[in-house]
């Protein structure tokens, strides 16, 4: 049977469609198409007319260089299409344009086996910088004479940051698991000689997601887990940092600064959240001060890293639920929107002289090469969302809000 096809001479792109599909241009590169003529066996794919016809009721089907495409209407829910089809070794995308339902069928790829050895291995390695930089933060304290035991001090540090970002990671993963996604374990990144001792971790999803729903959960698990890790972290560390007086303070930091010349004293600026659990946890009598015990500043990084993952941008946490609710068009959008947003935060506390953390230019650069490449959206994004699942969202945005701060860290003068 003749078919036409629609060919890109500048990036190799086909489409060969039973029925005129009223393209000029290719939707992967933007240049023309050259279209012919083709002659068609369509006895190749009997295999998939009788697979889905009980399924998918189809005005055309396309043969494209990565995929098949069919264009129509559901018989069945989606659920049943994307199992037939998982069973043959498909993935089935369905998005809706101008009424019509478009069903994308990808050859899956078979997921690589998740290796426990490199996961076990950065994990150690990060417990290790991690207790480094906790001895760093306790040295100071100890010769001040705020804190008795530097390797006791330097543990909590350690335990407490692990916990949070594990925590935050295998929310992820267990989640993406109720939702039969196949996703990693998670990898621990160490970073010696940093202040924290690491940059973090992270889990890498390894198959497609189903819907909308499991996007949002899946984006939300790790935040809001690692939200409530991090309060409970700030909350011990005000519990057990001491309380002196702060002539005492200002003695103890003098005589130190004054046999450590040359060095650097970082400070952290104020979330709402670490605002309202001083406020909650914290009755300083006059005339004296607190002194941030290590296990603060491992919560407060906690905030921090819940507030970094929650930017709306590509296929971060924050990502995953905007692209969610707004649809591909507008998460585009406000994903480079952000990005921008963010180095335009950089420069202006640069021009102003203000406080404002310049790593926010090199975070907006970093989170607008990641929008570009977009977001490729769960399978079902035709199913509409449900009343919990945008009330989840907001409860994302709340958390962006209590943790957020234009100065997240800097320099004392």
């Amino acid at each position: 049977m003749m078919y036409k096809r629609y060919e890109c001479a500048n990036c190799d792109f086909y489409e060969i469609a039973k029925y005129d599909l009223h393209k000029e241009k290719c939707p992967a590169c933007g240049h023309n198409y050259h279209v012919f003529e083709e002659d068609i066996d369509e006895d190749k794919y009997s295999w998939l007319f009788n697979t889905i016809k009980n399924h998918f009721y189809f005005e055309n089907f396309v043969i494209r260089s990565n995929s098949f495409l069919f264009i129509g209407n559901m018989i069945s829910d989606f659920s049943k299409i994307r199992e037939i089809f998982e069973n043959i070794g498909y993935y089935p995308f369905i998005r809706k344009k101008e009424g019509k339902i478009y069903l994308h069928l990808f050859k899956a790829k078979k997921p690589g086996k998740s290796r426990v050895i490199i996961p076990i291995a950065l994990l150690v390695a990060t417990i290790l910088s991690v207790f480094y930089a906790g001895y760093s933060w306790a040295v100071p304290l100890k010769e001040m004479g705020f804190i008795d035991n530097i390797w006791v001090t330097s543990s909590i540090f350690m335990m407490g940051l692990i916990f949070i970002l594990g925590s935050h990671e295998l929310a992820h993963k267990i989640t993406a698991m109720k939702n039969k996604v196949d996703a990693s374990w998670p990898y621990f990144i160490p970073m010696p000689l940093f202040i924290i001792g690491t940059m973090g971790a992270l889990i890498t999803i390894k198959s497609p997601i189903p819907d909308k729903k499991a996007a949002i959960k899946i984006g939300l698990s790790g935040p809001l887990i690692g939200f409530i890790a991090s309060v409970i972290v700030i909350s011990i560390g005000i519990a057990i940092s001491p309380v002196v007086p702060a002539t005492e303070y200002m003695r103890a930091v003098e005589t130190f600064n004054a046999t450590h010349p040359g060095g650097i004293t970082i400070g952290f600026g104020q979330t709402l959240i670490y605002r309202i659990l001083l406020d909650l946890f914290l009755n300083l009598p006059e005339g004296y001060t607190l002194v941030t015990h290590p296990l603060v500043v491992a919560g407060i990084v906690g905030v921090f890293v819940t507030a970094l993952n929650l930017l709306p941008m590509g296929q971060l946490d924050g990502g995953h639920v905007a692209r969610s609710i707004l649809g591909e068009k507008y998460h585009m959008l406000v994903s480079k929107t952000t990005a921008l947003s963010l180095i335009g935060i950089g420069f202006l506390g640069s021009f102003l002289r203000y406080p404002i953390w310049p790593g926010w230019i090199l975070w907006g650069f970093i989170g607008y090469l990641i929008s570009s490449r977009g977001h490729p959206g769960a399978m079902d994004e035709v199913t509409e969302l449900t009343g919990e699942d945008k009330i989840l969202a907001v409860i994302g945005i709340i958390i962006f809000i209590l943790c957020f701060t234009p100065t997240p860290l800097y320099v004392v003068p």
